[in-house]
């Protein structure tokens, strides 16, 4: 079985590397956005850890899970390697995990266990990342001290997925040039509209539709604490006003610390509704301090009946192009 394997990694290699001379470039990755490609034959013994850091509910009005999962053996390596991302577990002693590590494979330092990124390693637009432990044992310890940071570095593979996505059919420069005039840059969908009627309240949004979804910003020319609850009031009191009596279910947030544009920002996701409309959806909120101003980029989801968390991350690509002048 294990000549077997290298067999068929092999034949992998050799097949792209004939493909590159043929047409010069890599062939293209495939696979859904936000799908994660799990390749281990250690699936019975990680299987808890892994789903515990990547399949955490997204809160919308029908939880969803953040990631969607694909697992297979080291045997599904020749068709799972085309995948957009690839999540590779295993140990020192794997063919394949020596493969792609070479000489660091024994070089895993004192605590016995690693997490590698590797980009296009198999085929374009693709992410690797590889997880490997000097041996079994070490495999859930491992997962465990690296839980955050494997999340943290899957939700960057997904966004980076995603923003190629968004922007496919390009952005729309008049719609930048006009955000511009007040004083920061946002990039805009191609067929997404803006709305600036109430920019002397500075609060403008842009939004597009089949799904619904837009994003607005607020901004302010002082510091605010980052404090989630007084955010959300703040929230409450921007959507009652341009939103027609939107409001957060305070069941159903979840806040959590991260650093954009190189400053402390708060990022929470929740569910929003609408008393009047008895309508809700998804939200994702960044808030967060620059040079002296405060920001608060939001982005929602309407779409009854149907997923939203793919909508969701997408309106997380847009807000992270946002850029203060």
């Amino acid at each position: 079985m294990r000549f077997l394997r290298r067999f068929q990694q092999g034949w992998v290699g050799l097949a792209v590397l004939v493909l590159c001379l043929c047409t010069g470039s890599l062939p293209k990755s495939i696979g859904r956005l936000q799908e994660v490609t799990i390749i281990t034959d250690y699936w019975n013994l990680v299987s808890g850890q892994v789903k515990a850091v990547l399949e955490q509910p997204v809160f919308t009005p029908q939880p969803e899970p953040e990631f969607l999962l694909r697992v297979g053996g080291f045997d599904r390596f020749p068709s799972y390697s085309r995948m957009r991302i690839v999540f590779l577990i295993g140990t020192v002693r794997d063919s394949i995990i020596r493969g792609l590590l070479g000489g660091r494979a024994d070089s895993l330092g004192e605590e016995g266990f690693g997490l590698f990124k590797f980009p296009n390693a198999w085929v374009d637009n693709q992410q690797v990342l590889l997880f490997v432990a000097r041996d079994t044992a070490r495999l859930i310890e491992g997962l465990r001290v690296y839980g955050a940071r494997l999340y943290r570095t899957v939700t960057e593979m997904v966004l980076e997925q995603m923003t190629a996505a968004t922007y496919f059919r390009g952005r729309d420069d008049g719609a930048g040039r006009q955000l511009a005039r007040f004083g920061f840059s946002l990039d805009v969908p191609k067929e997404w509209l803006i709305q600036d009627k109430d920019s002397a309240e500075r609060f403008i949004y842009i939004h597009g539709h089949f799904p619904d979804r837009s994003v607005f910003v607020h901004w302010q020319d002082t510091v605010l604490p980052l404090v989630s609850d007084s955010v959300l009031q703040l929230r409450d009191r921007l959507t009652a006003r341009f939103y027609d009596g939107d409001y957060v279910d305070r069941n159903a947030v979840r806040a959590e610390s991260i650093e954009f544009l190189g400053v402390p920002c708060l990022r929470i996701r929740g569910v929003w509704q609408n008393q009047k409309q008895v309508i809700g959806g998804p939200f994702v909120l960044y808030a967060f301090n620059y040079q002296e101003r405060f920001f608060l980029l939001d982005g929602m989801v309407f779409n009854p009946g149907e997923k939203k968390v793919s909508s969701l991350f997408q309106l997380e690509a847009i807000i992270r192009t946002f850029l203060p002048r």
